[in-house]
């Protein structure tokens, strides 16, 4: 079944392409017919993506990013639901699954404390809520930071052989993270009965932080995308990096307070917002309020950047998929 590429055809967005994905309709390729069908609601005029008409015109560039994942919403909803279906469905454990690296992570971090290879502080709460629910927070922050270019790569042939608002792929990949997050956030409901930690009113600001964490690492991994789809290099430096700096952000231990220690809470991306969340969640004190909320408004800004990043990005890396 071949596969038409225009060329240099403008839309109705005063966007000219490098080059654009086509099939009829009915050629939905490796896609299921629900998919399908919701990708062609959502095409309806030919998606056009260009870099150089774009970063000419940035406010029509930032409507046409948003006016994309609106068209954009039935498809990503279509694809988040065979996703979830698919992730579950051959395994002996299911769902278990998105609950055991946060415990695991636990387990050893509680072991290797007892046995007084770390010292973790004073956590204010018992050490085992308090690293179950750093590590939670932290895996939410990675599953957002490695999602852009998992959906790239786990989608490449469908970005190479169909037009559709290539921007649904981050609804997806955006809902994939947050539904994860959602079903690890149930461990805290045994773990604060079991421990006995109180419940505070704070708990109720927790989703402003943890939604800014989650922001923040998928702005990360936008940003990194382009350049990761082209070299695998970063991918594997990325999974070099990470052990360091899950050890570098204070999930297992209190933030430092001293310099030069006191600088990782600025400096780290994942370590404002991942305190603050924490705080809320089980303190009901909020020590790093003010740094936490800081990044939590720059979030919105970054977000933006990287889809423009992203949009900006997305015709190289449809002509580099069909070379």
């Amino acid at each position: 079944m071949e596969t038409e590429f225009e060329k240099s055809k403008p839309n109705g967005k005063g966007e000219r392409p490098l080059a654009v994905a086509r099939r009829s309709p009915g050629e939905s390729g490796d896609v299921n017919s629900d998919v399908a069908e919701a990708i062609g609601h959502s095409s309806g005029d030919v998606t056009v993506y260009s870099a150089q008409s774009s970063i000419r015109n940035p406010v029509q560039l930032i409507q046409n990013i948003f006016s994309d994942f609106w068209r954009g919403r039935e498809l990503a909803w279509r694809l988040f639901l065979r996703n979830i279906r698919g992730l579950y469905r051959q395994t002996l454990l299911g769902l278990f699954w998105a609950f055991l690296p946060p415990i695991a992570n636990t387990a050893i971090w509680i072991f290797l404390r007892q046995a007084n290879v770390f010292s973790m502080g004073d956590t204010q709460v018992d050490g085992t809520v308090y690293i179950l629910t750093g590590m939670i927070l932290w895996q939410a922050f990675i599953d957002a930071f490695q999602m852009p270019l998992a959906m790239l790569n786990k989608n490449r042939n469908l970005i190479s052989k169909l037009n559709f608002p290539r921007e649904s792929l981050i609804l997806v990949g955006f809902g994939e993270v947050l539904f994860d997050l959602l079903i690890r956030l149930l461990l805290l409901i045994p773990a604060f009965l079991i421990f006995q930690v109180p419940l505070h009113a704070s708990i109720l600001y927790a989703p402003i932080a943890i939604l800014g964490l989650v922001l923040i690492g998928a702005a990360l991994g936008l940003l990194l995308m382009p350049i990761g789809s082209l070299y695998q290099d970063v991918g594997r430096f990325i999974s070099m990096v990470l052990p360091f700096w899950m050890i570098i952000t204070p999930i297992i231990y209190v933030p430092l307070t001293t310099y030069p220690g006191s600088l990782l809470n600025w400096v780290n991306p994942a370590s404002p917002l991942l305190l603050l969340a924490r705080d809320w969640l089980l303190l009901g004190t909020t020590p790093h309020f003010a740094v936490g909320m800081v990044f939590a408004v720059a979030a919105i800004p970054i977000s933006l950047i990287a889809l423009v990043v992203y949009r900006v990005s997305i015709p190289v890396l449809i002509e580099r998929m069909t070379a």
